[in-house]
This record gives C-alpha cells, sequence and structure tokens, in this order.
C-alpha cells in the first residue's frame, strides 16, 4: 500500500503538460495555417492580376498598331483593366520600342487568416508585354477560278494549247475551279494538254488525243467569288490625267493616274510603268507591234466603259503587282459588271504575277500565245485556249491577291 502510494506520488502530471503545450502551439499553428491560406489567396490573386494585365497589354498593341497613337493605345488598356476594377495610369501603359505595348499593375487585397499576425493590404503585381502582327492571306488557293454558272465549255483548251498549274503551298497542285453546272463544263479537244487538276460542277469531256496530266473531278461543289467584297479604285482627280497615246521607236515612263480612253503602246517602243493604280476610263490598254511594256507595283484598273485589255503581236509584257494596301497582288482588275473579252493573242509573251481579275468577263488565249508565266491566279468569268496557246499560271500564296488582318500576341 505504501509502494503504491509512493509509485503515484512519482508519476508526472501528463493531463497538466499536454494542456501546456498545447495553449503555447496554439498561437503558431494558427499563424502558420493563416499565412498558408492568405499564400494561396495571393497566388490566385497573382494569377488574376497577370490577366488583367495580358488583357491590357493586348487592347494597347492592337490599339497602337491600328494609330500609332499612344495615348489611344493608352485609354485601350485603362479601358480593359477597370472592367476588372483595376485603376491603370498612363505611367503604367508604355511602348518600349516600336510596336511593342507593355502594362504594368498591382492590386492589393485586405488580409485575411494573416491579419493575426500583421496588418496592411496585401499586394502583388504583374506586367505584360505585346505587339502587333499583320497578316496576310489569300483569298482563295485556287490558281484559276472560273465563275459562268452554266456555260458550256466554260473552260474550253483546244487545238493543241496548254493549260498548266504549279503546286500551291497548301495543296499538291493548285486547282483549276470550274463553277459551271453544264454536263460539257470542261471541253478538251484535238491535241490539248492540261497539266492540272480541274474541280467542276458539271462534267466534261476530253476528246482522244488530249492529254490530261491530272484528274476532273466533275460533281463538286461551286465556290463564290473570293474577290466579290474588294472595292472598285476611287477615281483619280481629273487633274492628273496622264498622255493616253504614245509613240513608238522610242522610251517612255507612264505615271499611274487616270487615263481616259485607250492607253495604245505599240510600234516597237518600250515603256516603264511607275508603281502605283493605272485607272482606265471608257478605254482599252491595248499592247501590239512589238512593244515591251514593264513595271513593278502596277495594278491596271478598266472600268465599265467598254474597254479591257488586248495584248498581240510579238509584244513583251512583264508586270508585278503592289506588295501592300487594299490591292496588294493584285495585278489587273476589270469592273465586274464588264462583259469586254481580255485577249492575249499572236504570239504575245506575258509575264504577270498576281492576281488578273475579271469576274464578268471571258479570257481568250490563241493564235500562238506563249508564256511560261502568264499570272500567279486568274479568276474571270470564263476561258477559251486555242491554236497553240501555252499557258502556265504558277500559284504562289505569297504573290496573289490577299488580305490583310491584324493580330496581337503577347511576348515573353
Amino acid at each position: 500500500m505504501t509502494r503504491n502510494r509512493l509509485l503515484g506520488r512519482g508519476r508526472p502530471k501528463r493531463a497538466g503538460t499536454v494542456a501546456t503545450m498545447t495553449a503555447l502551439l496554439t498561437p503558431v499553428i494558427v499563424g502558420v495555417s493563416a499565412i498558408a491560406l492568405d499564400g494561396g489567396l495571393m497566388y490566385l490573386q497573382r494569377r488574376q492580376a497577370q490577366s488583367i494585365a495580358d488583357a491590357s497589354a493586348l487592347a494597347a498593341a492592337y490599339a497602337y498598331y491600328n494609330t500609332s497613337n499612344l495615348t489611344l493605345a493608352q485609354t485601350a488598356a485603362q479601358s480593359v483593366a477597370s472592367q476588372y476594377g483595376v485603376t491603370l495610369g498612363a505611367t503604367q501603359v508604355t511602348s518600349p520600342q516600336t510596336g511593342y505595348m507593355t502594362v504594368s499593375l498591382s492590386t492589393s487585397n485586405p488580409r485575411a487568416f494573416s491579419a493575426f499576425w500583421g496588418r496592411g493590404a496585401l499586394s502583388v503585381t504583374a506586367s505584360a508585354t505585346a505587339r502587333g502582327i499583320s497578316m496576310s492571306e489569300p483569298y482563295s488557293d485556287c490558281a484559276v477560278i472560273l465563275l459562268d454558272p452554266s456555260s458550256s465549255g466554260s473552260l474550253t483548251i483546244d487545238g493543241g494549247a496548254d493549260l498548266t498549274t504549279t503546286p500551291s503551298q497548301l495543296s499538291a497542285i493548285a486547282p483549276v475551279q470550274v463553277n459551271s453546272s453544264s454536263s460539257s463544263a470542261v471541253v478538251v479537244l484535238n491535241g490539248a494538254q492540261v497539266n492540272a487538276t480541274i474541280d467542276a460542277v458539271g462534267g466534261d469531256s476530253v476528246a482522244q488525243g488530249s492529254h490530261i496530266n491530272g484528274a476532273i473531278n466533275t460533281g463538286e461543289s461551286a465556290i463564290p467569288d473570293p474577290l466579290a467584297s474588294l472595292p472598285t479604285p476611287t477615281i483619280p482627280p481629273a487633274t492628273s490625267t496622264p498622255m493616253s497615246g504614245y509613240p513608238g521607236w522610242g522610251s517612255y515612263t507612264l505615271s499611274p493616274g487616270l487615263y481616259v480612253g485607250d492607253i495604245n503602246l505599240g510600234n516597237g517602243g518600250s515603256f516603264t510603268m511607275q508603281p502605283g493604280i493605272y485607272y482606265i476610263q471608257g478605254g482599252s490598254l491595248n499592247v501590239a507591234n512589238g512593244a515591251i511594256l514593264t513595271g513593278n507595283g502596277v495594278m491596271i484598273y478598266v472600268d465599265n466603259g467598254g474597254g479591257t485589255i488586248n495584248v498581240a503581236g510579238g509584244t513583251t509584257t512583264v508586270l508585278t503587282p503592289p506588295t501592300s494596301g487594299t490591292y496588294s497582288g493584285m495585278v489587273y482588275f476589270q469592273d465586274r459588271k464588264s462583259s469586254v473579252t481580255p485577249t492575249i493573242s499572236n504570239g504575245a509573251n506575258i509575264t504577270m504575277s498576281g492576281t488578273f481579275y475579271a469576274a464578268g468577263a471571258p479570257m481568250v488565249f490563241d493564235g500562238g500565245s506563249k508564256t511560261n508565266q502568264y499570272s500567279s491566279q486568274m479568276i474571270v468569268k470564263s476561258m477559251l485556249l486555242s491554236d497553240g496557246a501555252d499557258i502556265d499560271v504558277p500559284y504562289s500564296v505569297n504573290s496573289v491577291a490577299s488580305k490583310t488582318s491584324i493580330s496581337v500576341a503577347l511576348v515573353k
């Protein structure tokens, strides 16, 4: 009995020790938990702040790319940030280099659990840089588009003529699109040759002795005129009208502007077109009798006044289109309402890059017209190749009429 009492007296008082330790450690445990919880909240706040900075920078970059006006870019960024309850000062929206916009911001939120340890708000910062990007894409990935919806022989290749398209960047062979639903939408006869893939809504008629290196796919879907919404150019002021008639046997320079009536180039003369838009009103561009015509950055527009383009008689024509602006990639534009036939004939040798566009008119190549590179793309109502015409349409996504869009991207 005495021993038990002695043993009982010797035992430590465990309940009191645990209570004491709990009392001492509870503030630490609560504090660490509070910091962990507020740390998680700060992480979420940091992500939210970064999202706001990203969106604001993208808005600023888009506005700056379109206007080159820093104030408007700052306003765009401030407008986006305000939608998230963040106020940006002008000094927080800057342009570190041309085309780039940077947004820097900070947000603060009251403490939650960590108020146990301290006072004041918790702040997070974020920044983002974005830039505008100009992107060009072709209106269509076809080398030749024939828009006539119903005619027989919408594409006719006859008399030893040869039509070739070269591969595009997006398909094995740049196709020829024939929208006609006629049972004989495509006609190939008398030893003609086709080096292309043809997609036709209607049927085909291929005579014996003709050569098809590719395929004629019938029963395909029609495609709309890809340039239907492209505006016609504005008529230049009459005061800028250059001379329309030129003698031969000499060298001459043509300036862009308004030409009233025909432009007749011939008699062995050498003619150079300066870059720009040549607006022909009520007339045609006629190149004949051994003339040489060259021009870079040129678009020829013919209105609905009865004119077109005629190239014949052993001439040489080398033209390239503008590389920027509304008519980037467009070398020839005939009014959509005009049905006057553009004609390349009698040994004409033409090299044109860019898009040749005459949506309402049939196109004719005949009489030995030959070229290794006619145009990068042709969009016309219908097409006739005959009498040994040899036409190559070397489609390239980088050299046809294209539409420009603006994109913005964050810069890491």
